[in-house]
């Protein structure tokens, strides 16, 4: 399903790439093109990440490099080892980082921002129609980022949801939650209940989930002012960033031309997608409105007719009388071919056999698998032959980003 696409940039795109000089990157992989027009993307082969790690960037560098304004990476978290990618300057990102709210002065505690990516949002705040003050904070301790916010006056956060609830005690000391009047977050999946509780720490905040990833390199997709002010999730794309935004099978699948370093043309994201038709009806434009489902293999695991989402468990964990911050879901194979084990580590300083008892039970006949089905009809029908809760000093999958969900099924 073709979301957005701009025929007469992705024509130009084809040329820039198929006549380079200095990468036949595209060229190599587009024979039938050349520099003709290209009729529709989906005549295009896609893109994945492992066409990039086992290319170097300079062999997929589109500039002399010289003209290479940074390097950024990602984690690794996802594909077991870091993408390295070039990015050029550009000339207008068409991000406002305000996301049309009335704010100045953003506090940042977003890791790719205060890493990599954070010369291209300085640049952001200074295009804005209102330019913006960004005040890089310390991600590694949030005193200092809450004393920071104080001494500047913050009226904005960028963060994950980890740290925007890391940061939230140490702002009530030094400064205050009320004044902050936009919290946006992004890098993590997040529930319902994970959103209300951060709605409650900050109060006054317009809370808008963004979207982006360190191979586009920036924020692509967002929510519209009036959604913000409805209190309505979800993702419109900015059409002015992007040559195509598609989902294919869920999936979402970008063509990129502002890093003219190196574009991407259908690049398989790996996040997953639904179009919301009420939502789209209500605040599309034209265009429509999308809602994060996860991102494959990491934040959903499909396996054996079952469904388990990241956001669930959040959402089991905050309904539970136990106060528990601190958690995983290991989905393992089962003793029989065909079935599934569960596994719940959690991390508490008072947790005992008697707790793990209690949250077991709780799990086995609350949490959902899908719509319709629990655990416990799950275990009846022999999909789940074991579930397990512990108590643990520490979780034993640790990876940079928070994962709360675990699939260790090939």
């Amino acid at each position: 399903m073709i979301l957005w696409e701009d025929t007469e940039k992705l024509t130009t795109l084809m040329q820039e790439v198929c006549s380079s000089t200095h990468t036949s990157f595209y060229k190599d992989r587009l024979p039938a093109f050349g520099s003709d027009s290209v009729s529709t993307i989906e005549d295009l082969p896609f893109l994945e990440r492992k066409d990039l790690t086992k290319t170097h960037p300079s062999d997929r560098c589109f500039v002399d490099e010289g003209k290479v304004d940074f390097v950024a990476y990602t984690s690794g978290t996802t594909g077991g080892e870091p993408l390295l990618t070039y990015l050029a300057e550009v000339d207008d990102y068409f991000v406002d980082p305000s996301w049309g709210l009335d704010v100045s002065r953003l506090l940042v505690v977003f890791p790719p921002l205060n890493k990599s990516f954070g010369g291209t949002f300085i640049q952001q705040c200074r295009q804005a129609t209102k330019p913006l003050m960004p005040v890089f904070g310390d991600i590694t301790n949030m005193a200092t980022s809450a004393y920071l916010a104080a001494s500047v006056g913050c009226d904005a956060v960028y963060a994950t949801p980890s740290l925007a609830l890391q940061l939230a005690p140490a702002l009530k000391k030094y400064y205050s939650t009320e004044a902050i009047n936009f919290l946006a977050i992004s890098g993590e999946t997040i529930g319902e209940s994970k959103l209300e509780i951060l709605q409650a720490l900050y109060p006054n905040a317009y809370i808008a989930n963004l979207y982006a990833s360190s191979e586009i390199g920036q924020f692509i997709m967002g929510p519209t002012r009036q959604m913000m002010l409805d209190g309505a999730q979800g993702f419109r794309i900015l059409p002015e960033a992007v040559v195509a935004a598609e989902l294919v099978d869920g999936e979402l699948v970008i063509t990129y031309g502002l890093n003219r370093a190196f574009p991407l043309i259908r690049y398989k994201t790996g996040d997953h997608f639904e179009v919301s038709e009420n939502l789209t009806k209500q605040y599309g434009e034209g265009l429509p409105i999308l809602t994060w489902t996860g991102k494959g293999g990491v934040d959903v695991v499909r396996v054996h007719g079952i469904e388990i989402r990241a956001g669930s468990v959040d959402d089991f964990f905050d309904s539970i009388p136990q106060s528990i911050d601190v958690y995983q879901l290991h989905v393992l194979p089962g003793e029989k071919p065909g079935t599934l084990s569960l596994k719940i580590e959690y991390v508490m300083d008072n947790g005992s056999d008697i707790i793990s008892d209690i949250i077991r039970g709780i799990f086995i006949s609350d949490f959902k698998m899908s719509q319709s089905h629990s655990v416990k009809d799950a275990m009846e029908q022999g999909l789940v032959d074991l579930v397990t809760v512990e108590a643990v000093a520490g979780l034993s999958h640790v990876t940079q980003k928070r994962r709360v969900l675990v699939n260790h099924i090939v």
